[in-house]
Parts: C-alpha cells; sequence; structure tokens
C-alpha cells in the first residue's frame, strides 16, 4: 500500500517506498491511499473533474482538487521556492481567478492528419478535442467549426479571442488554403468578429477579417494583433497590473524589463515621470511602439534590444522585471546590485527562479511584498508579484 503525503511542484501526488524513497505520482492527492494501482481511500478535496481529457491532456493537471485547496497549494509552492534558499518571507494568500474555467484568451492547437487537439500529459501524443473546458468560449466556437474543415495540411492553428473577437493563425504544410476560404465561410454565421491569417514557410498567404482589434485598459488603448504577446487571463492580468500601479509613485523613473509589447510600460508611464521598455523581440518592440503613439507618450521609450546589453547606461530609480521562466540573467542581477535602484518589482511565472534570484539580492534589498496570483486555474502554475525594497542602512 503507498499513502500519498503531500503535492509536488508539478502538483503530481509525492508517496514513499519502505526505504524512504519518493515516488512522484500524477493525479492523486494528499491523504489518499493506493493498492494496486487502485484508490482505496479518497481525499475530502477531491472533485470530479469537468473535462473528458483529463488525465490524457497535458493542459490541466490540478482539475481533480477542490479548488480553494489548488489556492493554497500555489501559496505553499511559493514559500516551498524560497525555503529551498533558506528564505522565508511572508506569502500572501493566493489571489484567485474569478473564472476557474474558460478563462484562456489564447490556445494553441495541433494537428495530426484529420484530428486537432493537444498533447498528451508529458508526451508529443496527440489528444484529439472538442473543446476546451479552460479556453475562452469564443475559442470554443471556433474548434466546433475547425472539426468541420479539412485538417490534412494544417500544422498549427493559433485561436486568440478578445469579448465578442477572435483572431485565427493558421501555419501550412503546404501554399493551398482553399480550405481556410472555407473556414471563413463558416465563421461569418456566427456572432464573432474576425480576423484570419495563413502562413506557410512563414509568410503569410491568406488574410481576411480584421488585421487587429481595439482594447482598452487602465487608460491604455492597445492593438490586440495575432502577433502580440499578453497574458492569457485578463482578469488576473489586471488585478497584478493594479497592484503593480500601487507601488509606483509620480518621482519614479522607471525601467521595464522584459516589457513584451510594451502594456504594461504604457500603463506605468500613465503615473511615473519617465518608463524606458527594454524588449529583445522586434516585432514586440515595434508594437509597443505603436502603443505608444496612439497613446501620446512623451515619456515613454522603448528600446530593442538584450537588457543585460541595455541597462547599464540607464539612469532609473525603480525597475520592473517581468522575465521568461528561466528567470533574470545574472549580469542583470550584477547591474541591480552595482546601481541599487530604490525599488525592484519582479512578476514571475516560476517561482523557483523568482526565488533563486531574490536570494542573489538579498543582501541589499528587503522584500517587502510578495503575491502569488491564480493566472493559470486548473493547472499547477502560478504566477507571483513580489516587490523588493533597498535597505535602509544602504541608502
Amino acid at each position: 500500500m503507498l499513502k500519498i503525503d503531500d503535492l509536488g511542484m508539478n502538483g503530481e501526488g509525492i508517496a514513499h517506498a519502505e526505504s524512504g524513497k519518493a515516488i512522484f505520482l500524477p493525479f492523486y492527492l494528499p491523504g489518499e491511499e493506493l493498492e494496486d494501482g487502485k484508490i482505496i481511500k479518497v481525499s475530502n478535496f477531491r472533485v470530479k473533474p469537468k473535462c473528458p481529457y483529463f488525465m490524457r491532456c497535458g493542459g490541466c493537471s490540478l482539475e481533480h482538487l477542490n479548488y480553494k485547496r489548488a489556492l493554497e497549494y500555489k501559496q505553499n509552492k511559493v514559500k516551498l521556492s524560497f525555503k529551498k534558499f533558506k528564505l522565508e518571507p511572508k506569502v500572501l494568500p493566493c489571489v484567485p481567478s474569478e473564472k476557474e474555467y474558460f478563462y484562456r484568451n489564447k490556445l494553441t492547437l495541433k494537428c495530426d492528419g484529420e484530428k486537432i487537439g493537444l498533447y498528451e500529459f508529458n508526451s508529443h501524443n496527440l489528444v484529439e478535442i472538442a473543446a476546451c473546458k479552460i479556453a475562452s468560449e469564443e475559442i470554443n466556437k471556433i474548434i466546433k467549426i475547425l472539426k468541420e474543415i479539412n485538417l490534412k495540411n494544417i500544422l498549427e492553428i493559433i485561436l486568440q479571442s478578445y469579448k465578442n473577437n477572435v483572431l485565427v493563425t493558421f501555419k501550412l504544410k503546404d501554399n493551398n488554403f482553399k480550405n481556410i476560404i472555407l473556414f471563413e465561410e463558416k465563421i461569418k454565421k456566427i456572432a464573432l468578429n474576425y480576423g484570419i491569417f495563413a502562413y506557410f514557410n512563414n509568410n503569410l498567404i491568406f488574410k481576411a477579417g480584421q488585421e487587429y482589434f481595439l482594447k482598452e485598459e487602465f487608460n491604455i488603448k492597445y492593438y490586440f494583433t495575432n502577433n502580440s504577446f499578453y497574458q492569457v487571463n485578463d482578469e488576473v492580468k489586471n488585478k497584478i497590473y493594479e497592484k503593480i500601479l500601487s507601488f509606483i509613485s509620480p518621482a519614479d523613473i522607471v525601467v521595464d524589463a522584459y516589457s513584451g509589447s510594451g502594456l504594461l510600460s504604457a500603463i506605468v508611464a500613465r503615473k511615473a515621470k519617465s518608463v524606458t521598455g527594454i524588449e529583445i523581440v522586434k516585432s514586440a518592440t515595434k508594437n509597443a511602439e505603436v502603443l505608444k503613439k496612439l497613446n501620446n507618450l512623451k515619456n515613454l521609450k522603448n528600446i530593442n534590444g538584450d537588457t543585460k546589453k541595455e541597462l547599464f547606461s540607464l539612469n532609473f530609480n525603480t525597475i520592473i522585471l517581468d522575465p521568461p521562466r528561466a528567470g533574470v540573467d545574472k549580469k542583470v542581477i550584477e547591474i541591480l546590485l552595482n546601481k541599487k535602484p530604490s525599488k525592484i518589482i519582479y512578476v514571475s511565472c516560476n517561482p523557483i527562479t523568482l526565488a533563486r534570484d531574490i536570494n542573489l539580492l538579498k543582501e541589499v534589498y528587503d522584500i517587502k511584498f510578495l503575491e502569488p496570483y491564480d493566472m493559470f486555474p486548473q493547472t499547477p502554475h502560478v504566477e507571483t508579484l513580489a516587490v523588493l525594497e533597498l535597505k535602509t542602512a544602504i541608502k
């Protein structure tokens, strides 16, 4: 018999063999007892998953866990990440998502012959799906239409949604787009505004509908395009941005590192003295420049470049870091320890690399705020906002 003692960093159940060796078992919960692969004692916190592809599709590996307990798990995940570096800051409760399902505004589907779907858990085997329980209702309407067309020459489909607007991007195996024309005819019959794009060898070969949609948040207008990167959960993203704004003052000279398409840079520029966004992806910087002009932001500058190369020459008293999962480059940490800005605001999708980076800053900075956000309900992933302030003795 095996007893599940805990949940791992990826949401898997952890049991221990008689030797004491840890055994990782996905889809089991603490308190459950197993015999011959069957649950003989069920956790009080186990719930029935709503998705028929649960345990096959790799998207939602925590759907069997009560939502309140899932939030507690994510708060504890952040605590444990910091504990690995012998840090024990106060971690606030995980901020919930108002939508536990149908929250994703972007979904990438894979194609294999006539099948369309998502990859199996820990593999590249395709799970054919008819709908996705965490994708928006608009995206699910599009999936239904896709099931009605020939998919054989399609590699990948990227679906994006905003209210009643959808953008659909096809990546094709050849330059034949007759099936995409048929798709457009079908999409016209449902109550959605749309933009359709088809690429072959990274070249745009078909375009229909609108090229973009206009969004407005925090008094900032911006274009929602098929090559823009924004967070997948708008409601939680806005909670994080609102909290970040609360730490910005009118005297702040801000660098927004890893600034993406520039939305946060623009929002902060409405309040701060000045903002400089740094982004390595050229298309993202181009989008940020369009956004800057659209909102007439004179105190915002966008730089296309590598943060570790651009940061040293800039003057700033506040920096916002929103790096990829790998975290911040050590060279960036060295620059921060040298320049000593009074405030570091760090947004992370990986609590381990967040804790690692803050550990490197701990001699110079105090952790003033640490709050997880449930950007990705039904999954083990968590977004975390940390705010560091220069130690009083060093100021």
